[in-house]
């Protein structure tokens, strides 16, 4: 995660560079749109890559989930399926990029403040690796030198997503040099995502609503018909998207990875590029 993210924040600084550089005799020229910002209300729209992952917290031993106990039947029924097996790690692995796309509504506050809706949508999917969790064996003499044994198992499930973005917040703008404006960005955002969350039938069952929190940084660009606008964005979930299913006599499979976690939340990194 950390190298994706490292090659978005360092994208994201080649394009400020570009975007200065062209605009550096500006500097002490007019200033292009010198009465943008003094608009009560403006509109524009947006694009994006995006990076999505998950925050897991899992179960030590896949026994110890409240459901296996809520249900006599569930623990023999899935036995076979793990195999013996009973302690996982689960992580996403490697990450993908995606797609944003949306519509921006400004609304002005004061000389420093605008109150911004961006509604939109973001196409991405994430791949979660699961492995036997090599602490168990570290921490169990029983196991006796099975060390690693991760590398003899490992399942790659891939959770696609298009969800449907509602996020408000607040830009608090700095100082307006030339035709540069440096901004931080604080706010929250709801997503449906309209993906079906049974995924391969029988791996992992996720709920649909996602509420999260977001900060941002970008730097405002003043063209003399456009405003274009740089920003890189953090998503950081907030609620429990896993959803433990126990119905055994439904038609849709029970979600046996899923019940290897105990909690799993969404992030999400976004580089967007504002029109307005």
């Amino acid at each position: 995660m950390r190298n994706s993210v490292n090659k978005i924040l360092f994208a994201f600084v080649l394009l400020l560079s570009g975007a200065a550089n062209p605009l550096s005799a500006q500097l002490i020229r007019d200033q292009n749109l010198s009465r943008f910002d003094d608009r009560l209300l403006h509109f524009g729209f947006y694009l994006g890559i995006n990076t999505m992952d998950y925050r897991f917290t899992h179960y030590n031993d896949v026994r110890l989930n409240p459901v296996f106990s809520q249900n006599d039947g569930l623990a023999s029924y899935a036995e076979p399926f793990y195999n013996g097996i009973h302690s996982y790690r689960v992580e996403c692995y490697p990450l993908k990029p995606g797609f944003t796309v949306g519509g921006v509504v400004n609304l002005r506050v004061n000389k420093t403040v605008d109150f911004r809706i961006t509604p939109g949508m973001s196409l991405g999917s994430r791949q979660m690796k699961f492995t036997e969790n090599i602490d168990r064996f570290i921490s169990d003499p029983a196991i006796g030198g099975k060390l690693y044994s991760g590398i003899f198992y490992e399942q790659y499930l891939t959770t696609p997503s298009a969800y449907i973005d509602i996020p408000v917040g607040f830009r608090y703008k700095g100082f307006r040099s030339g035709n540069l404006r440096p901004y931080i960005y604080g706010g929250a955002a709801y997503r449906r995502d309209l993906e079906s969350k049974r995924i391969s039938e029988s791996a992992v069952h996720l709920k649909r609503n996602g509420y999260y929190a977001e900060v941002a940084f970008g730097l405002d660009t003043y063209f003399p018909f456009f405003r274009f606008t740089g920003e890189f964005k953090f998503s950081y979930g907030l609620n429990n998207l896993i959803l433990h299913d126990t119905n055994l006599s439904s038609d849709i499979p029970l979600p046996y990875y899923g019940f290897v976690v105990n909690k799993l939340n969404s992030n999400i990194f976004t580089l967007i590029f504002y029109f307005e």
